[in-house]
């Protein structure tokens, strides 16, 4: 038997992945650090700089933000609370309509319980992730023919001195993500829409808004076009008593999600001090749960090679090497029981932010407002509200109507010269 067939068989088959293994192992070592960049610097909000005539300014809905709690990324569904997420889904909704409001470029900024298709330009996003430190928001953004202007995941990450009181921030700490996302919005509308395409959203919106009560009369107005957006095909006359009617309820509509927006903004206002207090705590204890989880999954795979590396050396002949070799089995178990201690110790950083959690839900009342001759009691359900207060206005219609001439049909006005679409 040659020397080379002899060397081959004295090596073991786990001697032969040995060096692979410890490459793995280096390799996820050196993965569980990152780099993260975070800044206090906030994105400048974009204002409008011309004056625009009012039949071109735009009306917008903020749908309530969805809480994508089925979103959360594996290594954040522990620092992720249902009751707090369900908070900022309104939050965040409202921070975002304060701040395309206050950038001029834009009619009515409403927060708008439901998706609601009769509107000029809706927007809804999901939050993907919110822990303090970092929060990330998909957004999409689309007018009422259906054209979607922005799909966009957007994030940013603060750094400690963001809650830090001594700097006395007067903005939200994730301000900056509001900012470029209403940025984003107004450079779309200034680089894709003009004058006529403006006026088209508006007139289409409204034709859509009287779908809803009277479809048999103004169904004829709306076309669709081969990728299934809306078209304006034809304009109804302004005289017409219908359309009218239908405007008186648009109008009633209005006020009520006017009145909601009271309700928001006194829900954000009783919100601010516990939830910037929750998120600062939670910045904090999401460093220490990140610190932990990587000590610990350092050690883990310290652990490991250490093990492997002492089983290695057990089936030598040399007995300072085995010596040695029992000192690693050792080490090893050692490193990983206290990578599970570390485990231990984040989940009680957990269960710390929880309290945190249970405490905020518990500052957030419901609220009552009168509305007219109504008195609407806002809970959790505030859709169902809404859902409520549009089967009212039905009824509104439905009783404006009586005596009617069945027969009776809005009159027509010329085509418009571009549906713009």
């Amino acid at each position: 038997m040659s020397m080379k067939n002899a060397q081959s068989r004295s090596v073991r088959p786990w001697q032969r992945v040995l060096p692979a293994v410890t490459l793995v192992l280096l390799a996820v070592l050196s993965g569980c650090s990152t780099q993260t960049v975070k800044t206090t610097t906030v994105a400048p909000l974009v204002a409008e700089s011309v004056s625009i005539p009012e039949e071109e300014l735009l009306d917008v809905a903020i749908g309530i933000f969805q809480p994508g709690l089925d979103e959360v990324p594996n290594n954040r569904e522990e620092l992720t609370f249902a009751d707090v997420r369900m908070a900022e889904t309104q939050f965040a909704a409202y921070h975002l309509a304060q701040t395309m409001q206050s950038s001029g470029a834009w009619g009515v900024v409403r927060v708008n319980p439901n998706e609601h298709s009769g509107i000029d330009v809706s927007v809804g996003g999901t939050i993907l992730q919110s822990d303090g430190e970092t929060m990330v928001v998909k957004v999409t953004v689309r007018d009422v023919t259906g054209k979607v202007w922005i799909e966009k995941e957007y994030e940013e990450v603060v750094s400690k001195f963001s809650y830090d009181p001594r700097l006395k921030r007067a903005d939200d700490p994730f301000q900056g993500l509001y900012n470029r996302i209403a940025n984003d919005i107004l450079d779309y509308r200034k680089q894709n829409l003009d004058r006529q395409q403006l006026l088209t959203i508006r007139t289409l919106s409204r034709i859509q808004f009287a779908r809803r009560f009277a479809p048999q009369a103004f169904d004829q107005y709306v076309t669709t076009d081969r990728q299934g957006g809306l078209v304006l095909a034809r304009l109804p006359a302004e005289e017409d008593p219908m359309l009218q009617r239908i405007d008186g309820i648009r109008d009633r509509d209005y006020q009520y999600v006017d009145a909601l927006q009271d309700y928001y903004d006194n829900f954000v206002r009783q919100m601010q001090g516990p939830y910037m207090e929750f998120r600062r705590e939670s910045y904090e204890e999401v460093m220490k749960f990140d610190k932990l989880q990587a000590k610990a999954r350092r050690n883990m795979v310290l652990g490991v090679a250490a093990i492997v590396g002492g089983l290695a050396a057990s089936q030598s002949s040399n007995n300072a090497v085995q010596f040695s070799a029992y000192g690693g089995l050792f080490g090893g178990g050692f490193l990983i029981k206290d990578a599970f201690a570390k485990r231990d110790e984040a989940q009680m950083q957990l269960e710390a932010l929880a309290e945190l959690g249970d405490s905020l839900e518990s500052e957030i009342a419901p609220h009552t407002i009168e509305l007219d001759e109504r008195v609407v009691t806002l809970t959790g359900s505030v859709q169902e509200q809404y859902a409520q207060w549009r089967e009212i206005l039905a009824e509104i219609y439905a009783a404006e109507m009586e005596g009617t001439p069945a027969a009776a049909q809005p009159a027509s006005a010329p085509p418009p010269t571009s549906a713009g679409q």
